[in-house]
């Protein structure tokens, strides 16, 4: 009983002082409200892809801009209605498989289709730029290659990445 007092008390406590805390987040004149900006700062070369890499990571872009979601939406229902009888997974990995020629077809056909669309449906390029450090919206991020090489310890934060 005792410990379930301290417990109700220590929250309220928390609570009551997190409330009047100004939480750290990034400061009001933070990047987020400009326009985005990305350039590379050390060793930029071009370099090759395999078409399944190319390929892999156009879905991923594609799966994640949110100006292709409705395409994503209606080419997926297609799929189903079409297959009614093949499980959730199958009709994901049928999408994976033909998405990119059908999205390019409807985005072509539709006049009104912003540049973005039209780039995501036309842009697959199999030569990339590749850098060693990247600065995107005022901050620096290295490759893993350099950062292996780099003496200073570094914030620990990693970034997993999983595309359907």
């Amino acid at each position: 009983m005792i410990e379930r007092y301290i417990v109700e008390e220590s929250i309220e406590f928390c609570s009551e002082y997190m409330s009047k805390a100004n939480p750290i987040g990034l400061p009001a004149n933070s990047w987020h409200h400009k326009r985005s900006t990305s350039k590379c700062l050390l060793d930029v070369n071009i370099v090759s892809k395999s078409r399944s890499e190319v390929l892999q990571a156009h879905l991923y872009i594609l799966n994640n801009t949110y100006e292709v979601i409705p395409y994503i939406e209606a080419y997926k229902a297609i799929v189903k209605e079409n297959n009614p009888r093949q499980t959730e997974k199958w009709v994901l990995m049928e999408h994976n498989r033909i998405f990119m020629p059908w999205f390019k077809d409807e985005v072509l056909k539709d006049s009104t289709a912003s540049e973005t669309l039209t780039l995501l449906a036309t842009g697959l390029k199999f030569d990339v730029i590749s850098c060693k450090a990247y600065e995107v919206n005022n901050c620096i991020f290295y490759t893993k290659f350099v950062d292996e090489k780099s003496l200073v310890q570094n914030s620990g934060v990693t970034l997993e990445v999983e595309s359907m």
